[in-house]
């Protein structure tokens, strides 16, 4: 029997195999040596992926991304800001030859066995390099705050109702803020990040500032056309804010302005007699002590500081009398009072000291003639009274000048002796109506009058704050006029508080 011949097959098939195994290898390695000369897979530059491109594409993809506007979003407005205008530059230059170095570092076939079992590449980023003007992008800010910011407009006087015209609200662009958010947004390749929201101030206060008040109580002295010397002090007790006009024919000029104290030296002289004083009032003090304050009387005022001067709380002689004004002026000097002084009694002839000289005082530009034994400032005066406020409520420079001698307490009483000084609708208590509660104590010279004057903690609604107004006219000026005059200033005061 003859042996079968055949064809192989299997082995025909496994030649077949070989062939197209060594035939699709040659393609991959065809394919694949294409792309090798590229940039390598999971490359970036800048965060902006160029794997498998030319260097030229690489470059184009990369300014695609860097010089594409940014937007700024300005409110309901947008605005596209070209890198170019502020002087953005890519170097790309420099980022190329770090990302050709991760190309040449590669072997040609480590590669390709990645490249066949599609093995995920290392991702590296070459970090940006670029720069920009920041003096070109703030001149730009300034630019696009000049073109849409709408500042608000702040109240102003009016001196035909006594008050203000209301301010309107307004936003402008917060330029410091923007810069950086702009700088990081010039730097970013995603466009979701290219996007700004600029930081916007919303100004939507529109009340009045003390300065506003200042130009309004110039306007309404210049409307009474007071031809004197003015002077004011206001301190906002929510605040701290303080206001001083002193205005000269209607013109302003620099404080402080040494002032005849007249019956405001009362409340210095009430204050060293609580320092001094131990334990609760007698009646005979307090007596004399609602005398001083309430009737202003100046004998109740001169027995305070015999008592003083004697320190065993009994009514002495004049000399103690003297004794009890250098207590006085020593405690004000304590205080940081330096302008204000009482050389001697009030009510008895010839029981004085000698005059002092103080920075007010001896200023030589200008002078109101003040009394040489009985002198003040309106901010001394109006200091003094901040302190018994503060002193009140249980701090402040009272209870540090004079430890363990005065009480929040006793401050109390000062301020309810000086409330109980009633004495009708005129002055600082004629403007702060209907609400107002006035502790005051007022003064004026003989007549014909040439100096007024009224020192007050005042307690509204809408804040408290303590005022002193001295007004002085060599010419003299009637009662009347200088009422309506410090009871008009004293109204605008109080709208301010309480619009």
């Amino acid at each position: 029997m003859r042996a079968r011949s055949g064809i192989n097959w299997l082995g025909i098939f496994s030649a077949v195999c070989l062939l197209a195994a060594i035939g699709l290898t040659l393609v991959e390695v065809f394919f694949y040596s294409r792309l090798f000369p590229t940039l390598p897979p999971g490359l970036s530059l800048g965060e902006v992926p160029v794997g498998g491109l030319t260097e030229a594409a690489a470059r184009s993809q990369l300014e695609t991304a860097y010089t594409a506007p940014v937007e700024l979003q300005y409110l309901n407005h947008v605005i596209l800001l070209d890198p170019a205008a502020v002087g953005f530059e890519l170097n790309t230059d420099s980022m190329m030859p770090e990302a050709t170095q991760y190309r040449a570092s590669e072997n040609f076939w480590a590669g390709f066995w990645d490249y066949l079992w599609l093995r995920p590449r290392q991702f590296n980023d070459v970090p940006l390099r670029a720069d920009f003007s920041e003096e070109k992008l703030r001149a730009y800010l300034e630019d696009l705050a000049a073109r849409y910011d709408r500042p608000g407009q702040p109240p102003k006087a009016d001196i035909g109702t006594l008050g203000f015209v209301p301010g309107e609200p307004g936003h402008t662009l917060d330029t410091q803020a923007a810069f950086p958010l702009i700088e990081t947004a010039l730097m970013a390749s995603d466009p979701l990040t290219r996007v700004v929201t600029l930081p916007v101030i919303e100004q939507t206060t529109t009340r009045p500032t003390l300065a506003t008040l200042g130009e309004l109580i110039r306007q309404d002295v210049a409307q009474f056309q007071f031809t004197g010397l003015f002077s004011l002090y206001l301190y906002d007790l929510q605040t701290g804010q303080e206001l001083d006009i002193h205005l000269l024919n209607g013109e302003d000029v620099n404080g402080p302005v040494a002032f005849s104290a007249m019956s405001t030296i009362k409340i210095p002289i009430m204050v060293a007699f609580f320092a001094q004083k131990d334990g609760p009032l007698t009646p005979d003090e307090e007596l004399i002590l609602g005398r001083s304050i309430d009737e202003s009387a100046n004998t109740a005022t001169d027995q305070l500081m015999t008592m003083l001067g004697r320190g065993d709380g009994l009514v002495g002689d004049a000399q103690d009398g003297l004794e009890g004004s250098r207590k006085i002026v020593a405690d004000l000097q304590r205080l940081g009072l330096a302008n204000t002084y009482i050389s001697g009694l009030l009510d008895v002839a010839g029981a004085v000291l000698a005059p002092l000289a103080t920075p007010a005082n001896t200023r030589t530009d200008l002078n109101t003639f003040p009394d040489p034994f009985n002198q003040t400032t309106a901010e001394d005066m109006g200091a003094l009274l901040v302190m018994i406020q503060q002193c009140a409520q249980g701090g402040g420079t009272l209870m540090v000048a004079f430890p363990g001698q005065l009480t929040p307490d006793e401050c109390r009483t000062m301020i309810d002796l000086l409330t109980n000084n009633a004495v009708g609708p005129i002055f600082i208590a004629g403007g702060s109506l209907p609400n107002g509660v006035v502790a005051h104590k007022h003064g004026w010279d003989r007549l014909p009058l040439t100096n007024v004057a009224d020192a007050a903690l005042v307690y509204t609604p809408g804040g408290n704050y303590a005022m002193t107004i001295y007004i002085n006219n060599p010419d003299s000026m009637g009662y009347e006029d200088a009422d309506r005059l410090i009871i008009s200033v004293a109204t605008a005061v109080y709208g301010y508080f309480n619009p």
